[in-house]
C-alpha cells in the first residue's frame, strides 16, 4: 500500500488546504483582543482537523494510507500559548470530528506520523530535549484522537538526529528521554536512517534497535545516500526489526538538481510492494502515487509479455 504524505494536492486544487499561523500573527492579534486571537486560532485548527478528516477519507477511497501533517494543530505546543484546546471557542466542533474519525476507524486508513527534524531526543540541551518529550507527548496524544492503535502499526516516526560522541552514548541518552514520555508516543515510536552521518541502517540496527528493541523504519533515498557498505540487504533487516507490517519510506533523487537528497517530482521506479506499507515521500504527492500504480501496471504487463 501506498501512503500520502500530509497534503494532498488533489483536494488543495478544491480548495482544502491546511492553515498555519505564526507566533508573530498571534501575538499580532492577541495585542488588540485575546479572546480574538484565540477565535481566528480556533478556526485554523478546527479548518485543520476538517481537512484531516476529508484527507483520510479521500485516502480511504484510492486504497491508501496517510502520514498526518506534523503541524495539524499550530502553537498547540508553544511554550507561551498558556491556553489548551478546551479554551477554544471551536472545541466542540473540533471533538465532533476526531469523534467521527475514530467512529468510523479512521475509514481503514493506516496512519502515521513524522514530527519534524527539530525534535532531538538525544541531544544534550536539557531544554530541546524537553521540547521534544512534549512535542511528541502531543503528537501522541493526537494519534490517539485519530483512534491509532498504540502499537507500531500506526507509527510515529522520528530521527536520532544527533551525531555528535559515540553512537552508543547516543543511543543511550536517546533511550534514556524516550523512557520519559507517555506510553502513548513508547508504544509507538520507530526510528529511521538518515542521509548523512552517523545514522545508517547498520548503525541504527547494531546501537538502537538491537539493545531497545525499537523499529527501524527503511527510507531507500536515505540509503543510497548513507549507505551501510556491510549490509547486503538492509531493507529486510530492517523488515526484522518490525512485530507488524512495515511502514517504509520511498523517493527518488530529483533528475535536475545537485543534491542527491532532493526529492523527485515524479517516480520512474517502483518500491517492492510484497509485504511493504510506503510512504511516498516524492513533492507531486497524489499524482506520484497514481504514477506508482501506472509503473506497476507497465511493468506487469511486460513480465506477462503483453509488450516489449
Amino acid at each position: 500500500m501506498y501512503n500520502l504524505c500530509c497534503i494532498s494536492n488533489e483536494l488543495k486544487a478544491d480548495g482544502y488546504s491546511f492553515r498555519t499561523m505564526t507566533w508573530k500573527r498571534y501575538l499580532d492579534l492577541a495585542s488588540e483582543s485575546e479572546s480574538d486571537a484565540l477565535f481566528e486560532l480556533g478556526e485554523r485548527w478546527y479548518n485543520n482537523v476538517y481537512v484531516t478528516r476529508k484527507t483520510i477519507k479521500h485516502c480511504a477511497k484510492n486504497g491508501w494510507g496517510y502520514r498526518v501533517s506534523s503541524s495539524l494543530i499550530p502553537l498547540l505546543t508553544h511554550p507561551q500559548l498558556n491556553h489548551n484546546l478546551e479554551e477554544i471557542p471551536q472545541y466542540n466542533e473540533i471533538q465532533e470530528i476526531f469523534d467521527d474519525i475514530r467512529q468510523n476507524d479512521s475509514w481503514g486508513v493506516r496512519l502515521s506520523t513524522h514530527p519534524d527534524q527539530f525534535n532531538v531526543l538525544a541531544s544534550e540541551n536539557s531544554d530541546s530535549v524537553e521540547r521534544t518529550i512534549n512535542e511528541l507527548n502531543h503528537h501522541g496524544w493526537l494519534m490517539d484522537e485519530l483512534g491509532c492503535h498504540r502499537n507500531h502499526y500506526n507509527p510515529i516516526n522520528i530521527h536520532i538526529n544527533c551525531s555528535k560522541g559515540e553512537p552508543s552514548d547516543i543511543a543511550a541518552r536517546f533511550w534514556d528521554n524516550l523512557e520519559r514520555c507517555e506510553e502513548n508516543v513508547t508504544q509507538r515510536l520507530v526510528v529511521e536512517n538518515e542521509d548523512k552521518g552517523v545514522w545508517n541502517v547498520q548503525n541504527l540496527i547494531t546501537y538502537v534497535h538491537s539493545p531497545y528493541d525499537i523499529p527501524i523504519t527503511y527510507d531507500n533515498l536515505h540509503d543510497e545516500c548513507n549507505p551501510s557498505p556491510e549490509l547486503e540487504d538492509p531493507m529486510t533487516l530492517c523488515d526484522a526489526t518490525w512485530d507488524c507490517k512495515p511502514l517504509f519510506h520511498y523517493s527518488e533523487s530529483h533528475p535536475d538538481k545537485k543534491n542527491p537528497r532532493s526529492h523527485c517530482d515524479i517516480p520512474v521506479d517502483i518500491p517492492p510492494s510484497e509485504g511493504y506499507d510506503w510512504d511516498i515521500e516524492c513533492k507531486a504527492k497524489d499524482r506520484a502515487i497514481r504514477t506508482l500504480g501506472l509503473n506497476e501496471l507497465t511493468q506487469l504487463s511486460q513480465e506477462m509479455g503483453f509488450y516489449e
